[in-house]
Order: C-alpha cells, then structure tokens, then sequence
C-alpha cells in the first residue's frame, strides 16, 4: 500500500471510530433505554423520576461520548504512548466524571429535610464484585511480574526501560486515585428524603455512575499494568515454570483489560436499601 493510502487508512480509522461513538451517545434515549436501566436497578419508572432518569441517561451518554471522541483522536493525533485506545479510555473516563459532577450540580438536586443513616453508605451498596477488588488484583498480578523480573533479570542487557515503569505506574496511580475519589465523592453527596420512586432513582443513578467510572479505571489501570507485565515477560530470564506463570498474567491482564470494559462497565449491582434513622 502507498504511503497516501497508509495515510488515508490512518485518518479514517481516526475518526470512524469517535463519529460512530458521537452519534450512539448523542441518540435520543429510547424507552427500551430506559426500561432496561429500570430493570437492571429494581426500580419503577413513574412520572416523577422518569424525566430525572432520561435526562442522567442523556446527560451521561453525551459526556462520555465527547470525552472518549477527543481523547481517541488526541492519542492518534499526538502519537501519544498508548495511542486510540489507552487515551480514548481516558477520554471516556474523564466524560464520566464530568456527567457525574453535573448531575451532582445541575439540575440542581432536589430539596429536603435532611436525615442521617444509621450506617455509612459504602461504595460496596454500589458496586459488583469485580468493581470492588479490582484494583487489589491488579496490584498483585503487577507485583508479583515485576518480583519475578527481580529474582531473575535477563540475562543480557535488560530492555525493559526504567521510564517506562515510571510511567506506566504514574497512570497506574493517578487512575487509582481517581477512581478512590470518585468513589468518595458519589458515595458520601447527601441525600434528601424524598418520596420512595425519587429515592430509588438517586440510588440507581449512584449505582449507574460508580459502576460506569470503576469498569472505564480498572481498564485503564489493566493497560497500563499490561504495558509494563508485556516488556517484563519478553525480558524475563526465569525458570518454568515461573516462566509460564509470567506468560499467563500478563495475557490474563490484557483480557482483563477487555473484561473491565465490556463486563464491569456494564454491569450492574442491586442497592438493596439500609435503615435509616
């Protein structure tokens, strides 16, 4: 293929992709839409939390489009490391928090007189299993790869840059702290006493967004783990089968790149209501 061709291949695949995003996140929400939403979370779409359901929809659809849409042409643009889709995650991800700010802001929330919960709301009440301890296992998974490459480094020049782990473990961090805050911040907003249909729309739109910004961290976090655990297991000098161990978390991480992002972002817990004072 010419070097115009290559070129060309190169902007199509630039822009098909966020044009395609743009145009599924800028849809109408359908009632399909909603009434799956509805039935994922338990709830009832009446006509007091229906238009605070569509609009959280809408509102959250359009944010993370544009932010994953900039962030997928930024990474190909600037040949940033990582390129689309480490930074098109990023995009969509800093969309997310975006929707859940101006969810939190504007509408304004609705009013009430404030009552306190016998027992802390935990981000746990939110979210699934994998939302919960996947950053642990990503950590660990990491950790054992680099002991690995510690005990038995190569046996030649070793290729694996010290830049690189510093960078990848920056993102690493970074995201983590983002998602912690996230968390925080989602969990602890006060809620007023409203009547119970409204109630259950908070929660299933609390639930919605925590298991939204943890799927769209925890890929991100297992690409940047990848990066480092992939030039670890080409540089490795190990026995076997430590050797074999190595081969299968690094490829467990990347298909847990894939899980995070089509299973956890997804996926969607209960909230199964405590007692309140």
């Amino acid at each position: 293929m010419s070097s115009l061709g290559q070129l060309a291949l190169a902007l199509a695949w630039m822009f098909a992709v966020p044009t395609l995003v743009l145009l599924a996140g800028f849809a109408p929400v359908s009632r399909a839409r909603l009434a799956t939403f509805a039935v994922s979370h338990d709830i009832t779409v009446t006509t007091g939390n229906g238009p605070i359901l569509i609009g959280y929809l809408a509102m959250g659809a359009r944010w993370r489009a544009l932010g994953g849409a900039a962030g997928w042409v930024a990474g190909g643009a600037f040949a940033l490391p990582g390129a689309y889709y480490f930074w098109g995650a990023a995009g969509y991800l800093a969309g997310a928090l975006m929707a859940e700010i101006r969810t939190s802001i504007w509408p304004a929330p609705p009013e009430g007189p404030r009552r306190a919960a016998l027992t802390v709301r935990r981000s746990g009440d939110y979210l699934s299993w994998g939302a919960r301890w996947g950053p642990a296992l990503i950590v660990a998974a990491l950790a054992c790869q680099v002991s690995g490459y510690l005990l038995w480094p190569s046996a030649e020049r070793p290729d694996v840059r010290p830049s690189r782990v510093i960078l990848d473990g920056v993102g690493l961090a970074v995201v983590a702290a983002v998602l912690w805050l996230s968390r925080w911040f989602v969990t602890r907003r006060s809620q007023p006493v409203l009547a119970a249909d409204l109630t259950a729309a908070d929660d299933a739109i609390r639930a919605g967004s925590l298991q939204t910004i943890s799927g769209a961290s925890l890929a991100l976090m297992c690409l940047a783990a990848t990066d480092v655990m992939w030039a670890v297991m080409l540089d490795l000098d190990a026995p076997e089968p430590f050797n074999w161990i190595s081969t299968w978390l690094t490829l467990g991480m990347a298909f847990s790149a894939l899980y995070a992002w089509f299973g956890i972002r997804g996926r969607v817990r209960r909230f199964q209501r405590r007692v309140t004072a």
